[in-house]
């Protein structure tokens, strides 16, 4: 390389262009949501008993898909079309659409009846939606460390961290990947538990032959912009169960308006007034963009493995990729990695600020690890009596606490590194780039290891 001094210290930066994934947008995207603008059809839910609800609130999302209604407690056209072909596309039988995978976390945990002194289980590297859709269900999260390999949750610990009050486990998929999912379910069907997957990357991607956001009771997708199917915000919700899939959408849209009284008590409870819908607008976007998920996912799949190997061949002393489970069918929103900063002597802090001065954006941890948010440390949530934490069908024994959880603050404090910019509309081109980057880093690495540790900052772009 000719030039290799830095543009951290006054050098040309390799990349003046701005470098990240964008919203894959197409003419007839634009045409539908055109067409909907025209026809006022922002959206179509009614959040009350209109003849018909109880007929078809239980119907199958490829069956809904067929309803003429054009006003419907299961939202309108673009909404059931969506969620028909989300269905179709995971062969799954129940696809519930929400404003976001927040909503669609919580919604499945109430769905499961899970609520006031029960338990779920998480890792603490992730977004912090995961753990606080648990909380806004008026459950509490318990943290388990995760496996430092696969960024995932740790079985081991999982099988330590289990009470009494435990009722369900939630893996996060992080980046797209599984991690040891099997061994996760196999712990919960031993031990009586719910499952429901933090599937918010990972749509249309294989695990063991069968979609992820399947294998739980429930799975939550989200459509977030950064993710790989993106209509801008919002979520979806898969389960097999019609029970589940009933709960969910009373749960989604004003269900305590719809119940009477000769329902059972077990569809009145949680059905209190939230309302998670997706608009039309939202939904005519996803329709759209899911006629492309194949092709999307690919170019992800093969920037990614073009990255990889570029970036293992040439600095694989230093840099070890996350240890994907289903390589064969892995199409990631980020590519993860972990710097060794002690082997190198450079602090990944340091080699974080580098590219970024490159014009190379990179993540360097989540924005804090979920079990650092204060409140977990104080335990608040619900007004300042401590509530859920205080609650008095919580049967822990013992106070609440939050474990050492060496693997996460590893992890989080010391060695990842993330690349969003691998989707749409990056190419090979661009993967060289973060390679340049990382060449210029060993150019200099003398100098660096000299350098002292200024940023704390992780620079972090996710959502739920």
């Amino acid at each position: 390389m000719k030039n290799n001094r830095l543009a951290i210290h006054g050098g040309k930066p390799l990349r003046t262009r701005e470098f990240r994934s964008k919203p894959f947008i197409t003419k007839e995207m634009i045409d539908g949501v055109k067409s909907l603008m025209r026809e006022g059809r922002l959206t179509r839910f009614i959040g009350s008993p209109v003849p018909g609800t109880h007929e078809i609130i239980g119907l199958k999302s490829s069956e809904v898909e067929g309803l003429t209604n054009s006003v419907s407690f299961l939202g309108g056209a673009s909404v059931r079309k969506l969620e028909s072909k989300w269905s179709g596309l995971h062969k799954v039988d129940y696809s519930i659409s929400v404003n976001s995978a927040t909503s669609g976390l919580t919604a499945a945990i109430m769905a499961l009846n899970i609520g006031p002194g029960d338990e779920v289980m998480c890792s603490p590297f992730s977004f912090t939606a995961s753990a606080t859709s648990i909380v806004l269900a008026n459950a509490i999260p318990v943290f388990a460390d995760i496996d430092l390999d696969t960024f995932c949750l740790s079985p081991e610990a999982v099988e330590k961290s289990i009470t009494q009050s435990t009722k369900a486990i939630m893996p996060i998929h992080w980046n797209g990947n599984a991690g040891n999912l099997g061994a996760i379910i196999s712990i919960a069907k031993r031990k009586g538990l719910k499952v429901i997957e933090d599937a918010a990357q990972t749509p249309g991607i294989l695990y063991k032959g069968k979609f992820l956001g399947t294998y739980g009771d429930a799975g939550v997708f989200s459509l977030n912009e950064p993710k790989n199917v993106m209509t801008g915000e919002g979520g979806i919700i898969v389960t097999n169960s019609k029970e589940i899939a009933i709960k969910c959408r009373l749960i989604r849209n004003h269900g305590e308006a719809v119940v009477n009284e000769n329902s059972p008590d077990d569809l009145v409870a949680n059905a209190i007034g939230y309302n998670f819908r997706l608009v039309e607008l939202l939904a005519e976007i996803g329709v759209a963009q899911l006629d492309h998920l194949n092709n999307l996912n690919k170019i992800r799949e093969e920037n990614y493995t073009y990255l990889v190997k570029k970036l293992i061949s040439e600095f694989g002393e230093y840099l070890k990729p996350q240890k994907i489970t289903h390589p064969k069918s892995y199409s990631p929103y980020t590519a993860g990695f972990r710097w060794m900063s002690k082997k190198s002597k450079i602090h990944r802090n340091i080699v974080a600020d580098v590219l970024r001065a490159e014009g190379i954006p990179v993540a360097s941890g989540v924005a804090r690890l979920m079990s650092d948010n204060p409140l977990f440390q104080r335990q608040l949530a619900y007004g300042k009596d401590h509530c859920p934490f205080s609650c008095h069908l919580y049967k822990r024994r013992g106070k609440y606490s939050i474990p050492d959880m060496p693997n996460a603050r590893r992890l989080q404090d010391e060695e990842y590194l993330g690349f969003f910019q691998v989707g749409w509309p990056n190419t090979i081109k661009d993967m060289n780039d973060i390679v340049k980057g990382f060449r210029k880093i060993m150019a200099n690495k003398d100098s660096l290891s000299r350098m002292p540790v200024l940023s704390k900052a992780n620079i972090f772009t996710s959502g739920r």
